[in-house]
C-alpha cells in the first residue's frame, strides 16, 4: 500500500513525544547498540562534516558529535517539526556543549552544495521516503570524493526458527505495545507494514552500487533483525559527469 508523504508526517507526529522510549523498549535498548555500530562503521574522524537524515530527536547526532569533537557543526534534516523540536531539547540536554544544527528539509531535495560532508548517515529512515532513488542520488551528490554513505535499516532475519519467533513478535506484538504505548492505532503498524515492504538487503546493496557508490555492501546485526548498508564516493566520478 503505498502512503503519501503528508501521512507519514502525521504519523512521526503523533509519536513524537514517545517516540525514543518506545524504540528502547520495543529493542530492548539494541538501537542504540546499532546506532553505535553504525557511527563506528562510518570511521569518522575528528573536524569531519557530517550530515545525518531523517535525524529525528538527534540520537544518531550525539553519536557523530562525539566522533568530530568540539569545534565542528553536525547537522541534522528531518521533514518532522515536532521530531526536531524534541531532537533539539534533548540534546541541549545532553552535549549542550557541542556544536550542531537541526533543520527542516526534503531528503529528496538537500538544501546543500555538492561534495559538502565527509559522511552522510541515515538511520530508520530511508524506507519511509516516497523516492529512494532520488534520496541516495542526493546522498551522493553531497558527498565529497572519498566520502561515506551509511544506512542504518530494519530487516527481516533468515535464521529459519528466529525468523519466525521474531515474525509473530514483530508482526503480532510489536503494533500491540506500540498503540498501548503512544495511542497510535496506525503509528506501529505502518512500521510493521514499511518493514515488511521495504527492499531486501541485496536489492539495497545494489541500488547502492546502480547509483554509483563504490564498496558498497551491509552487515547485518542481531540475526538480521537490523543492517548497516554502506558505500563510498569515488575520486574519479565528478557527479556532474554522471549520466542522470
Amino acid at each position: 500500500m503505498k502512503i503519501e508523504t503528508s501521512n507519514v508526517e502525521n504519523i512521526f507526529t503523533s509519536i513524537a513525544e514517545k517516540y525514543d522510549i518506545l524504540n528502547t523498549v520495543l529493542t530492548l535498548n539494541i538501537d542504540s547498540l546499532w546506532r553505535k555500530k553504525a557511527v563506528n562503521i562510518a570511521d569518522i574522524g575528528k573536524n569531519n562534516k557530517v550530515l545525518d537524515l531523517c535525524c529525528g530527536t538527534g540520537k544518531m547526532i550525539y553519536y557523530e558529535c562525539k566522533k568530530v569533537g568540539k569545534s565542528t557543526e553536525v547537522i541534522g534534516l528531518d521533514f518532522n517539526e515536532a521530531m526536531l523540536d524534541i531532537g533539539y531539547k534533548r540534546l541541549d540536554k545532553s552535549i549542550n556543549n557541542y556544536k550542531y544544527k537541526l533543520i527542516k528539509g526534503d531528503v529528496q531535495a538537500l538544501p546543500f552544495e555538492d561534495c559538502s560532508f565527509d559522511c552522510v548517515t541515515i538511520a530508520f529512515g530511508l524506507r519511509n521516503i516516497i523516492n529512494k532513488t532520488k534520496a541516495l542520488s542526493e546522498i551522493y551528490r553531497v558527498l565529497k570524493p572519498g566520502g561515506k554513505a551509511i544506512c542504518l535499516e530494519l530487516s527481516t532475519p533468515q535464521i529459519p526458527i528466529f525468523k519466525q519467533i521474531y515474525g509473530l513478535y514483530f508482526n503480532n506484538v510489536l503494533p500491540v505495545i506500540g498503540y498501548l504505548g503512544t495511542g497510535s492505532k496506525n503509528a506501529y503498524s505502518y512500521l510493521r507494514d514499511s518493514v515488511n515492504n521495504f527492499m531486501t538487503k541485496p536489492e539495497l546493496r545494489y541500488m547502492f552500487k546502480s547509483i554509483g557508490f563504490h564498496d558498497a555492501g551491509y552487515k547485518s546485526l542481531s540475526g538480521g533483525m537490523a543492517s548497516i548498508h554502506y558505500g563510498i564516493k569515488p575520486f574519479a566520478i565528478k557527479y556532474s559527469d554522471r549520466n542522470q
